[in-house]
């Protein structure tokens, strides 16, 4: 099964994608994209680490960062970004995320959307 479905996120979900399509039923379930959003370093973790201290987040660092709570403050940016996307009526980017963060931090951070099928009875 978990096969099959690896099979059907690599054919469906760019077709998802370029067809502007965020779900569909099948066989009695819902299909659906969901998608995470990563941030990770552009170079090295000690110029993400230098950024967050610079950006007043020295909260998510001791010497290293805490990825998890990272990730979690950039889908909060991330959500804001979003939502000025659709009241400005365009696509939603990884650049916009990237230009949502504190300036020294958004230098620093390679964000990626990761999209993937998700299902649940309909």
């Amino acid at each position: 099964m978990a096969a099959r479905l690896d099979d059907l996120e690599q054919a469906l979900v760019p077709q998802f994608l370029n067809d502007g399509v965020n779900s569909m039923r099948i066989d009695g379930r819902q299909i659906y994209l969901a998608q995470e959003i990563y941030a990770g370093p552009l170079n090295d973790r000690a110029e993400v680490i230098a950024a967050l201290k610079a950006s007043e987040l020295g909260q998510y660092i001791s010497e290293n960062y805490n990825t998890q709570s990272l990730k979690a403050f950039v889908r909060e940016v991330a959500e804001e970004a979003r939502l000025r996307c659709e009241q400005e009526q365009r696509l939603f980017t990884e650049e916009d995320v990237r230009a949502a963060l504190p300036t020294p931090l958004s230098g620093t951070l390679k964000i990626s959307f990761v999209h993937s099928l998700r299902s649940r009875k309909a």
